[in-house]
């Protein structure tokens, strides 16, 4: 898919997520995909702002049925068919019903007539209240009190938060110092540690490879909570989570819900990991990973916690039967390359992370998608509209300059057709007053 659809079907996706994503009880799933209608969206490419019920259970089905990729839009089948209500019209009944949800069904019927169109055929009352009940527009639907709930999830996996805590500085391997920023990732469930690590930047390449890892040593969790930063707002984490099968939460700024135990885990790191370093002793990076996966292993996840009664691994442990694994096939490196667009030049090269690369010589002049680890650049798989090209390889100047210039061969010969334009003109009779055809277009040719 382009990206243009590729928008649209993650917009669709993170509307859906928490209707396909779990096995719901009876009336849970309409509860749900009536509380992601109550609210408006900005939705790619269009000035619709709001999401019908039926929409988003039709988007859900397709997503059983196809996957991420069936979210696509698609031409619509029923163009030209008469409805009981147009879609601009059932959009302006949402909108004055929940701009006023006092207001009855009389008096909508009455609104309507004098500002719609004269020619537009009448609506039924019957019509508008079938309408109204099936998308949860009542007064009592719309009224309804929001419940409140403790957050917790029930079970490992189900919900993971991630944040980023600021370390201290280490030795840089040219030399001088540099400040190690902690990106964690913790199940809300157990308090355990998918993964956490020492990066030396707090950018999307060091949170997507604690993700790969969390996910590799850990399983897929349902959701992902994270705050508004712009490293996780980027279209990169949304396609990686919908390949997956992860929702990802972006939670309110100042409203950390969702978030607040990996805050509990980071004064944790503060006070019994951070405050214990031996600061006589240089770090390197490595070396403060080294000694903060030691602590996670050894006191961490095997201290009892005080909300749980036992400790994180075990009660991690308890629920590892229904815990997602990735099919045995999935190549979880390649999921997470990232897609970048790039346009191949005359000499086959093509810049990426200011390195040039170089392109098999049948893609020059065209415009590519290059696929790779930000972390180690040394595989870069090539595709062009979706078809894979071969890999990219680092240009070598001085190697090139040993190869031998291949000249491309001479074209394969082709059977002769017999017509000749001259040939023609001698063997057809002339007509009076006819001029040849193409003169005019010749001359304006030539004096252009």
């Amino acid at each position: 898919m382009d990206a243009k659809a590729e928008r649209l079907a993650l917009f669709r996706y993170g509307l859906v997520a928490p209707l396909v994503l779990e096995t719901l009880p009876h009336g849970e799933l309409t509860r749900r995909a009536r509380e992601i209608a109550s609210r408006s969206y900005q939705i790619p490419d269009s000035t619709r702002t709001m999401v019908s019920v039926d929409t988003l259970l039709a988007w859900a089905a397709r997503y059983r049925t196809g996957g991420f990729a069936a979210l696509a839009p698609k031409a619509r089948q029923d163009r030209g068919c008469s409805r009981a209500l147009t879609p601009q019209l059932a959009e302006l009944i949402e909108r004055l019903k929940r701009e006023n949800p006092h207001r009855t069904g009389a008096t909508l019927l009455r609104e309507l007539a004098l500002a719609a169109d004269p020619a537009a055929p009448a609506i039924s009352a019957s019509t508008l209240y079938r309408f109204l009940k099936s998308r949860g527009l009542t007064a009592r639907q719309l009224l309804a009190p929001p419940p409140h709930k403790k957050f917790a999830a029930e079970r490992s996996n189900q919900i993971w938060q991630s944040d980023i805590l600021s370390g201290p500085y280490v030795q840089r391997a040219g030399g001088g110092k540099l400040q190690a920023f902690l990106h964690a990732i913790l199940d809300d469930a157990s308090r355990l540690i998918p993964h956490a690590e020492f990066y030396a930047h707090q950018g999307l390449d060091a949170f997507l490879d604690c993700l790969r890892q969390a996910v590799a040593a850990r399983g897929l969790p349902v959701r992902l909570y994270v705050d508004n930063a712009k490293v996780y707002r980027g279209q990169q984490l949304a396609r990686i989570a919908a390949s997956l099968g992860i929702l990802v939460v972006h939670t309110p700024p100042y409203q950390p819900e969702g978030r607040g135990k990996i805050e509990r885990f980071f004064r944790s790191v503060r006070a019994q990991f951070l405050a214990n370093l031996d600061r006589k002793q240089p770090l390197t990076l490595a070396g403060l990973n080294e000694r903060l996966w030691a602590w996670l292993d050894q006191a961490y996840h095997r201290t009892a916690h005080s909300a749980l009664g036992t400790t994180p691994l075990l009660r991690w442990q308890q629920d590892i039967a229904q815990i997602r694994q990735l099919p045995a096939a999935t190549e979880l490196r390649r999921l997470f390359f990232h897609r970048l667009q790039r346009l191949v030049r005359r000499d086959c090269t093509f810049l990426l992370a200011n390195r040039f690369y170089e392109a098999p010589p049948h893609l020059a002049g065209v415009t590519i998608e290059v696929r790779f680890d930000p972390l180690d650049a040394s595989t870069v798989e090539l595709y062009a509209q979706g078809v894979a090209q071969g890999t990219a390889r680092l240009v070598d100047p001085v190697l090139n300059s040993q190869r031998p210039t291949v000249k491309p061969g001479a074209p394969a010969a082709v059977a002769p057709t017999g017509i000749n334009y001259v040939e023609l003109l001698r063997q057809a009779p002339a007509e009076p007053g006819a001029g040849e055809p193409g003169n005019e277009a010749d001359q304006q040719e030539e004096e252009r």
